[in-house]
């Protein structure tokens, strides 16, 4: 059994699951209130399904790149509960989440999340040659600049990738396919998927050296002189 904990954004997410057959899952948009309102989630969850937390094989935790504080919130939530039941933590790159859903299609993935400051942050995942994986790793850019790197007809999905549409297609014309997404666009059974698939191999980092994918510093304000 797995518990998967998806806090990357305000839109977030549990599952459970039984070999990545999904049982229940629950998805909700936070106002910057993760810390409180994940634990409940997860006892819900758990309750709903009659599922007893000793039962749980692994937990997957979706690591980033994504909010500073709402990562940190999952991430000690998914270490704190490894520890105390001693089982394995499994982390999976929100930016692969993403675009998991569009696995199968044969054509380059492109995950887009918007990071503020006019800039997004996009990664480029493939199932060429029938063997799935990244082959541009996440990293910043603005709207041009990623549309610069496309040379073949790409798809372009993620949480952030509705407020650059419009000059994605200005610019790459009809290399850029864009399906219509709902929110949240992130599916616990990616993640699930995704997770199961590492646990599966028997091979996991240490629960204390799993780090959260931040693309640059949090953004601090200095504290007001009156």
């Amino acid at each position: 059994m797995e518990l998967s904990i998806d806090t990357s954004t305000r839109y977030a997410s549990v599952c459970l699951a039984d070999q990545a057959n999904v049982l229940c899952q629950y998805s909700w948009f936070s106002k910057q209130n993760h810390s409180k309102e994940l634990l409940p989630s997860i006892v819900n969850l758990l309750d709903s399904s009659g599922i007893d937390k000793e039962d749980l094989d692994c937990i997957i935790v979706a690591a980033g790149p994504g909010s500073f504080s709402a990562l940190r919130v999952g991430l000690s939530t998914a270490k704190g509960l490894c520890e105390s039941l001693g089982i394995p933590l499994i982390s999976v790159n929100t930016m692969e989440i993403e675009a998991h859903k569009f696995k199968g299609l044969g054509l380059p993935i492109c995950s887009v999340l918007d990071i503020g400051r006019g800039e997004i942050a996009a990664s480029i995942y493939s199932d060429a040659d029938q063997k799935w994986g990244c082959i541009i790793k996440e990293d910043i850019y603005t709207p041009t600049e990623l549309c610069s790197t496309i040379t073949k007809q790409t798809v372009f999905c993620g949480e952030g990738i509705k407020n650059v549409s419009d000059s994605i297609k200005h610019e790459l014309g009809a290399l850029a396919i864009i399906p219509e997404q709902n929110t949240p666009t992130r599916l616990p059974a990616s993640i699930a998927a995704i997770g199961y698939e590492i646990f599966s191999t028997g091979v996991w980092g240490n629960v204390s050296t799993v780090e959260p994918i931040y693309l640059r510093r949090p953004s601090i304000s200095k504290p007001r002189i009156s």
